[in-house]
């Protein structure tokens, strides 16, 4: 986890210097599942997230579509843990 933090702020910092080829995976609000955010590719410049970049779920083998259908309860807990977190911070002005 370390790792990616240190490269998401490398590649945030890129695109904050004007770089417009930069783009991350990230935890993003989306459509690609019944779930309300999912992992997803983006491209980032200086005012943030510029684009999502489409994923097609399609190609997924038998086992991967098996293991995100698995997946997906502790998903939606996470996302409503996180959700009812950022729901109760307060924003400093």
């Amino acid at each position: 986890m370390a790792y990616a933090a240190a490269r998401f702020v490398e590649s945030s910092l890129r695109a904050l210097d004007g770089d417009a080829d930069v783009y991350e995976c990230s935890f993003v609000q989306s459509d690609l599942t019944d779930l309300p955010f999912f992992a997803s590719r983006v491209k980032i410049g200086r005012k943030g997230v510029e684009a999502l970049i489409p994923t097609d779920l399609q190609g997924l083998s038998e086992y991967e579509q098996k293991a995100l259908e698995a997946l997906k309860p502790e998903l939606k807990a996470s996302i409503e843990k996180g959700v009812a977190f950022a729901q109760k911070q307060t924003v400093a002005a």
